[in-house]
C-alpha cells in the first residue's frame, strides 16, 4: 500500500511539473511564429514575449528602441499611442549565418495582432552577440535598409523624432 501511495504521489508530482512548465502560447505569438517561418527560417526555440510597450515619441529616445526601429521598412509614426508587443525566437537558415558561425535570434514586433517589423542578432552559446545595432529581420544593416549612413540617419532621426 505504501508503494502504491508513493507511485501515485510521484505521478501527481510529475503531472504538476509538466503542466506547470507548459506556457500558454498566445495568438500573437502564433502569428509571429508563422511570420518567421514564412521568411524561410526554421524556429529552434521560442523565447516568448520579450517586451510590450506603448509607442510614443519619447520611447524612441531610448537607444534600444531607436536601434530596433532604425532597421524597419516602415517608420514608427502609424503606431504612436498603440501597444507594440515583441516576441523572440532562435532560428536557423538565416542570412546572418553566412557572416557569423551561429544560430540567429529574431524579434518580431506586433501591433493590433499584425506583424509590423522585426530584427535579428547573431547568437553565441545561447546568448546574443552585441556587435552594434541589430540587423533587420532579413539580416540587413541600417545603411542597407535606409540608404543612409549612420551619421545621416542620426541627423534625420533627431530632426524627425527629437532624439540623439
Amino acid at each position: 500500500m505504501l508503494k502504491f501511495r508513493m507511485i501515485v504521489m510521484l505521478v501527481g508530482l510529475l503531472i504538476l511539473i509538466v503542466t506547470g512548465c507548459n506556457r500558454e502560447v498566445t495568438m500573437d505569438e502564433q502569428t509571429a511564429e508563422a511570420y518567421v517561418q514564412a521568411q524561410g527560417y526554421k524556429v529552434l526555440k521560442h523565447k516568448g514575449q520579450i517586451t510590450a510597450y506603448t509607442l510614443e515619441k519619447k520611447t524612441l529616445e531610448s537607444n534600444p528602441y531607436q536601434q530596433s526601429w532604425s532597421v524597419q521598412k516602415h517608420e514608427p509614426d502609424p503606431y504612436f499611442g498603440k501597444e507594440v508587443t515583441v516576441y523572440g525566437f532562435t532560428v536557423a537558415n538565416h542570412p546572418l549565418e553566412q557572416i557569423y558561425p551561429s544560430k540567429t535570434n529574431v524579434s518580431i514586433m506586433l501591433c493590433e495582432g499584425k506583424v509590423i517589423g522585426g530584427n535579428s542578432f547573431p547568437e553565441n552559446n545561447g546568448k546574443m552577440i552585441r556587435v552594434g545595432a541589430p540587423y533587420s529581420l532579413d539580416g540587413k544593416t541600417l545603411e542597407e535598409v535606409t540608404g543612409m549612413t549612420y551619421i545621416e540617419w542620426t541627423a534625420y532621426w533627431k530632426q524627425k523624432y527629437g532624439s540623439n
